[in-house]
């Protein structure tokens, strides 16, 4: 690979601003997206703490049963 394709991370562009440089200032909803909790984790680990039991049961059974 030649030195015109690699990037370093110096070279990397960078998501902050430059000092002094006014921001667009996000309202209160973009500001909080992706801090919510997720919806449906309790129930997926519900299922999965029931189907990991039910796994290691089986599996338990099978062999020392």
């Amino acid at each position: 690979m030649s030195d015109a394709h690699t990037i370093h991370r110096s070279e990397a562009p960078s998501r902050t601003p430059p000092p002094g440089e006014t921001t667009e200032t996000k309202g209160e909803v973009q500001a909080k997206q992706g801090t919510d909790k997720p919806r449906g984790m309790p129930v997926v680990l519900i299922v999965s703490t029931v189907g990991a039991a039910v796994a290691l049961w089986i599996i338990w059974a099978t062999f020392f049963g």
